[in-house]
């Protein structure tokens, strides 16, 4: 995020002391440095989101014809326990990196390469064993990658700006699946294709914001305490037994993204397995589907925030936003059309904009003490990472659930729980003191 013609002067973030290497910065960024930053973090986005919204479905249907549902349920679970423990993991090393390159370049750079190795194993895994170990590589670097840029903000972006620049690094998500999925089904002709094109984008908009970062380097003078396994376990930990809002918010957290996981993981077999659409032709659904959900969710993820102020209540918007998502996977549930399943898709998708917008917002109303806000957020966030191990884990249950007409997967149980989970998580938010 740098220029501003004055703005493309680099600043040196090598300083002598130890308090100065660790001071807030104060000289605000330029337009070309915030576009630098929100390219890297859209093109990290393309490459690992596109994968588990439409490749890694089309992916384990090739490998397993009879077994994709489990195998993907496999790969998922893997990858999703891995995010959990990298992103916090590598975001700690980079805190402690002391390299001529920076604290996040060497992260940022190398986790995008590595991840782009796992990727291509991915799209060209001739077994079930090499699949899941390309997906762990891929899932790993890019966490180191994320990690890393994340700890950008707080390092470069003065506090004035991190509001805008926050803003910006929300829309990229969204955006890096629709376009990663519209990528991918352009050239929906070779598996290969479907995942490298993707990785390509990430790897090139991720190169040109790291080899410009002006990075900030950790003087050799600076002590570095021991980085034990006990810190290590405490960085995924608060009681909430003591601090009882952060508790209830964090299981809100946790059932309203479990229950959005639920609805979005599958959609690549549904299609194929309920709906009955050959795989040649999922990706171009797959695309439409994406984008009817992403875009109705960025519209409304802008009201929801105007809605939370206007009434006074983040509250209701949870509410209403866990209205919106499970009346919208109750439609898909029982959708026999992919015109149906659409219009539930996009209803799920107003929801989930909804409570986007006053997610990080909750978070930041409970957090127990100012000097561990940046612990609380990452346990917070376990909240929204963990759903991806454990609807992979839950799946299988509900898909395993014997259908009246017959043989095959239970689409409609699973989105079913899905439409409960949010509920559930509209109901875990009441007890909250902190606000209403």
């Amino acid at each position: 995020m740098s220029p501003q013609d004055a703005a493309l002067a680099p600043e040196k973030h090598e300083i002598d002391s130890s308090d100065a290497a660790l001071s807030e910065p104060t000289a605000p960024v330029g337009r070309g440095f915030m576009a630098r930053y929100a390219l890297a973090y859209f093109g990290m986005w393309v490459a690992l989101l596109t994968p588990t919204s439409l490749t890694l479905g089309v992916r384990t249907k090739q490998v397993a014809p009879d077994g994709a549902a489990e195998l993907l349920s496999l790969v998922l679970g893997v990858g999703s326990a891995l995010a959990i423990v990298c992103n916090p993991l590598f975001g700690k090393l980079s805190d402690r990196t002391r390299s001529r390159w920076g604290m996040r370049r060497p992260w940022i750079i190398g986790g995008a390469l590595v991840g782009c190795v796992g990727l291509a194993l991915v799209a060209l895994a001739p077994s079930v064993p090499l699949l899941v170990l390309g997906w762990a590589i891929t899932q790993g670097s890019f966490n180191a990658v994320l990690g890393a840029l994340t700890a950008v903000l707080p390092d470069q972006v003065p506090s004035a700006q991190r509001g805008r620049v926050s803003g910006l690094l929300g829309l990229c998500g969204p955006l890096g699946i629709v376009t990663g999925t519209f990528v991918a089904s352009r050239v929906d002709q070779s598996i290969v294709a479907m995942f490298l094109v993707p990785a390509a984008i990430g790897l090139v908009t991720i190169l040109c914001f790291g080899l410009t970062l002006d990075d900030r380097r950790l003087p050799r003078a600076h002590p570095l305490p021991a980085y034990r396994i006990g810190e290590f376990l405490r960085s995924f930990w608060v009681n909430p037994l003591r601090h009882h809002d952060f508790g209830w918010a964090w299981f809100s957290r946790l059932f309203m993204n479990w229950g959005y996981a639920t609805g979005t993981t599958y959609q690549v077999l549904f299609l194929t397995d309920g709906l009955g659409f050959e795989v040649s032709v999922v990706a171009g659904l797959t695309f439409i589907a994406t984008s009817a959900l992403q875009v109705t969710a960025v519209v409304f993820s802008g009201f929801g925030g105007w809605l939370s102020d206007r009434i006074g209540s983040r509250k209701k918007v949870v509410a209403i936003a866990a209205g919106f998502l499970a009346a919208g996977l109750g439609i898909v549930a029982f959708s026999g059309s992919f015109s149906m399943f659409i219009v539930g898709v996009a209803i799920a998708g107003v929801g989930q904009g909804l409570y986007v917008s006053v997610e990080l917002a909750v978070v930041a109303e409970v957090v127990t003490d100012p000097s561990t806000a940046a612990r609380d957020f990452g346990v917070s966030n376990i909240g929204n990472t963990l759903p991806q191990t454990l609807v992979p884990a839950i799946a299988p249950i509900a898909l395993a659930v014997p259908l009246l007409s017959g043989g095959g997967d239970n689409f409609t149980a699973l989105f079913l729980l899905g439409s409960v989970l949010t509920l559930a998580g509209a109901v875990l938010i009441l007890p909250v003191k902190a606000f209403r």
